[in-house]
C-alpha cells in the first residue's frame, strides 16, 4: 500500500518523506533518532492508530547514481480503516480506476497507478510558513491540493494525483534517476507548460544551449568552496563542466552557484544541504548537483553564475565513488542516444 505522507509523532504534524528527512538532519547529531510515524488519515489514526515506516530518510550517501528511494510504507500487522484514504487509493489502483461519478470516494478516483512524475512546478521563493524544524522553508510539508469534502462524512480530504505532480526538484530527480536509455525518451514531464521527455528535461552544463537556459534542469559534478576560509559567509559550487554552447563571458564559460550561508541556514533543508556537502568531501565520495534556475553572465568576472529563486530547486547528492570512471560518468550517455 503506497503512503505519500504520514503523521510524525515527534513533530506533531503530517509530513511527506522529504520534509521528514529535512527535520531529521536539522537535529543536533547527538539528539538524532528515527521518528515515529502514524497514519495521516485523522479518522484512521483515531480508531486504529497504525504505524507507518519511514524508509531511508535517515541516510545521506548514495551508493550509485540510481538514487536511494526514500518513502513511507505500511508495515504488516498494522491494519488501517477500510475508509482510510490510503486503503481506498490502493484499492482504486488495483482495480485500474473507476467511475468518478459513482465512486463514494471521488478524491481517489483521480489517483494515478504510477509514481512517475509528469508535472514539475518549480518554486519561485524561499518564503513560506515555518517548516518541521521551526525555520522558514520553501514549501508546506506536502505538495497538497485544495481540500475536498466527502459529503457522506463531512470530513475534508485532499485531491491526490499520487507522485505525478511535484514542486520539489529532489522528488522529480529521484524518479528520473531510475530510468536510462530508451526509458528516458518514453517518459515525459511538463515544466512551465512545455512537455519534455525525461532525456530532454535534464542536461549537463556542456549540453545546454542559450535557448534552453532557464527551461531545463541542469546537473553535473561540482566542487565546493567556502569563502572566506576563516569565517565563511558564502558557498561557491563550481561545476566541473563548462557552458560550452554559450559565448565566452569575460573570457570564460565556467559555471558557479553562489549562495550566502545566511540563506542556506534560514532554509528548512539547510542543515541537510550542509551535511551532504560534508559527506561529499569525505574520501571516496563526490558531489552531484542538480538545479532549476537561470544561467547569467557574472558581473565583471569570467564565466557564468546561476540564479536560483528557491532552494527547493537545488539538489545535492553525495555519491560513493566506485571508480574514477563512475565519478566522471554523466547520468546520460548522450543527449539523443
Amino acid at each position: 500500500m503506497e503512503i505519500l505522507e504520514a503523521y510524525c509523532v515527534e513533530l506533531g504534524k503530517v509530513v511527506d518523506i522529504y520534509d521528514a528527512q529535512k527535520a531529521y538532519f536539522a537535529l543536533p547529531e547527538n539528539r538524532r533518532k528515527r521518528f515515529t510515524f502514524r497514519c495521516s488519515d485523522d479518522a484512521c489514526r483515531a480508531e486504529k492508530n497504525p504505524l507507518v515506516s519511514g524508509v531511508n530518510y535517515d541516510k545521506l550517501v548514495e551508493d550509485t547514481e540510481k538514487f536511494r528511494q526514500i518513502h513511507f510504507r505500511a508495515p504488516v500487522g498494522n491494519p488501517h480503516l477500510e475508509t482510510c484514504i490510503w486503503v481506498q487509493g490502493h484499492e482504486q489502483r488495483q482495480t485500474g480506476g473507476g467511475n468518478a461519478d459513482s465512486d463514494p470516494h471521488p478524491r481517489v478516483a483521480r489517483s494515478k497507478s504510477t509514481n512517475v512524475i509528469d508535472v514539475f512546478r518549480p518554486k519561485t521563493s524561499d518564503l513560506s510558513a515555518d517548516g518541521p524544524s521551526g525555520r522558514p522553508v520553501t514549501n508546506s510539508p506536502v505538495d497538497r491540493e485544495p481540500p475536498d469534502v466527502n459529503p457522506s462524512t463531512g470530513r475534508g480530504a485532499r485531491t491526490r494525483d499520487g507522485y505525478s505532480s511535484t514542486s520539489l526538484l529532489e522528488r522529480f530527480i529521484d524518479c528520473w534517476a531510475q530510468f536510462e536509455g530508451d526509458e528516458l525518451k518514453e517518459h515525459q514531464v511538463v515544466i512551465g507548460g512545455k512537455t519534455l521527455s525525461y532525456r530532454q528535461a535534464v542536461l549537463r552544463p556542456d549540453w545546454i544551449t542559450p535557448d534552453e537556459n532557464g527551461r531545463r534542469i541542469v546537473c553535473g559534478g561540482a566542487r565546493v568552496k567556502f569563502w572566506p576560509e576563516d569565517t565563511p559567509k558564502r558557498i561557491y559550487i563550481n561545476f566541473m563542466d563548462e557552458c560550452e554552447k554559450f559565448d565566452e563571458s569575460e573570457g570564460g564559460r565556467s559555471l558557479t552557484i553562489d549562495l550566502p550561508l545566511s540563506r542556506v541556514h534560514a532554509y528548512g533543508g539547510g542543515a541537510l544541504l550542509m551535511k551532504k556537502i560534508e559527506q561529499a568531501q569525505a574520501p571516496g565520495h563526490y558531489l552531484k548537483v542538480y538545479f532549476w534556475g537561470k544561467i547569467n553572465a557574472r558581473d565583471q568576472r569570467p564565466g557564468y553564475v546561476v540564479e536560483i529563486e528557491a532552494l527547493d530547486n537545488l539538489v545535492f547528492k553525495a555519491i560513493a565513488r566506485q571508480s574514477d570512471a563512475t565519478a566522471a560518468a554523466a547520468p546520460l550517455d548522450s543527449r539523443n542516444g
